[in-house]
């Protein structure tokens, strides 16, 4: 049995159909962003902050302070980022440290990277009061151990770390430390 509708339905039906077919295209191309924390393997880490060559090695938790100072200028008084403060921990032991203004990540065995950001996504979990999820590339140092051959740190699970409040011309210089935590994946 062949179906038959009215002509001027069908145009309808088309019209319709030719509408919101980009639409639902254009929804599929970031799509895989948004389903990686249902798909098994995937830790829930958006893509664009998965390395592009490499495998994980190394997995610690930071735990300490990122440290802001109140400047004013044009834009008026505000925290300005210096550096983060923190111990790394492997369970509950204590094997490096997290500091300075480039981000130096300092081990237990002497081996040692700085990172820059490469890419950033807002956390999902608190973006207003949560670090921001980060891959960052990495700058090993010659001594050998667990660092050495690092290429790439996945900053991921950040809790705190961003000011909650505003700070006055009056408090110019002040240093304010805002607690925080996350975990670091280093990649190979």
């Amino acid at each position: 049995m062949l179906l038959t509708t009215p002509d001027g339905l069908m145009k309808t039906y088309l019209k319709a159909l030719l509408f919101t077919l980009p639409i639902c295209l254009a929804g599929c191309s970031t799509i895989g962003d948004n389903l990686s924390s249902l798909i098994p393997g995937t830790g829930g880490v958006p893509s664009k902050l998965t390395p592009p060559t490499g495998k994980p090695i190394l997995t610690l938790q930071a735990k300490g302070v990122q440290v802001f100072r109140c400047t004013v200028d044009s834009k008026g008084p505000y925290y300005r980022f210096e550096r983060p403060d923190a111990a790394l921990y492997e369970g509950s032991e204590k094997v490096g440290t997290l500091s300075g203004p480039m981000s130096a990540i300092s081990y237990k065995d002497g081996s040692s990277i700085i990172s820059t950001r490469v890419s950033a996504w807002a956390n999902p979990s608190d973006s207003k009061k949560d670090l921001v999820l980060a891959l960052l590339s990495a700058v090993p140092n010659d001594k050998p151990g667990a660092l050495e051959g690092v290429r790439y740190i996945q900053r991921l699970d950040t809790k705190g770390g961003i000011p909650q409040s505003n700070c006055s011309q009056t408090e110019a210089g002040k240093l304010l430390k805002v607690p925080f935590t996350a975990e670091f994946v280093f990649w190979k």
